[in-house]
């Protein structure tokens, strides 16, 4: 069987020359600004969107902290995983009791595991006849 190699080309880099560094060094933070707003391919976020993006990176550094895969993470607390990827990717942000479960769970994950396996024993004492089913967050 033969092998298949593919090379990338990369993009030109963009080296100013020292010329174009000198005019770039003088620009004050106004014009800086100035020309940072005039791209629009570029725009600034918004608090909002920096707000949720910082609640994103807060999800993945819990679940990094473990070193959990993103399935392994939703079994484990019982969180959906369609939901989990929402809140790392910023397209949803968790509700103020997820986010303090998510919290303790950065703190002391091995509490949030008793607290579940507690939880889960009630609710199968409390229905002794049905088959239990885990609830997700």
């Amino acid at each position: 069987m033969s092998k298949t190699y593919f090379s990338r080309k990369r993009g030109t880099q963009y080296h100013p020359s020292a010329q174009e560094k000198r005019r770039l060094d003088k620009l004050s933070d106004t014009e800086i600004e100035a020309g940072a707003l005039s791209d629009p391919d570029n725009q600034p976020q918004t608090k909002e969107q920096l707000r949720r993006m910082v609640l994103a990176r807060e999800v993945r550094l819990t679940r990094d902290k473990l070193g959990l895969s993103q399935p392994e993470f939703a079994a484990r607390f019982h969180i959906g995983l369609a939901r989990l990827r929402d809140f790392e990717q910023a397209r949803s942000e968790p509700d103020f009791i997820v986010r303090v479960f998510l919290r303790m769970i950065y703190e002391d994950p091995a509490k949030a595991d008793r607290l579940i396996k507690l939880v889960e024993r009630k609710s199968e004492q409390s229905s002794p006849g049905v088959a239990s089913h885990r609830t997700q967050v």
